[in-house]
């Protein structure tokens, strides 16, 4: 998630986040990982939504988004994915990996541990 938080940085999630307010795009959230400590990702669709990246643009139902928080933009295109029922699409800010070493991708909103709030 680098450059908006920090190798090592201190980060206050909350279990019960969304328990008071919906999933919105935009929303930085911790992941469970198959078993290992959390992920933080940053969700940018939502379910129903279509989502591609087209050289290093990413495209929510076919608009161009802008993405102030990518310090380092990708050269990544993906075809498009529409989103499950129960599901949002997380990537990280950090996006100058190659997309074979990045985890992102449609994730099931029941593994959203919690919300970021610092």
């Amino acid at each position: 998630m680098e450059p908006t938080y920090h190798d090592r940085s201190f980060i206050l999630a909350c279990r019960w986040y969304y328990l008071f307010r919906p999933l919105q795009r935009g929303d930085v959230v911790t992941i469970a990982y198959f078993g290992r400590t959390d992920l933080l990702k940053r969700v940018v669709a939502l379910a129903g939504d279509k989502v591609e990246f087209c050289n290093g643009k990413l495209l929510i139902n076919d608009v161009i988004q802008e993405e102030g928080y990518v310090k380092y933009p990708c050269s990544w295109t993906t075809g498009p994915l529409i989103i499950r029922p129960g599901c949002c699409f997380v990537v990280g800010d950090n996006r100058d990996q190659r997309p074979e070493e990045h985890k992102f991708g449609e994730v099931e909103i029941k593994r959203i541990n919690g919300g970021v709030w610092l």
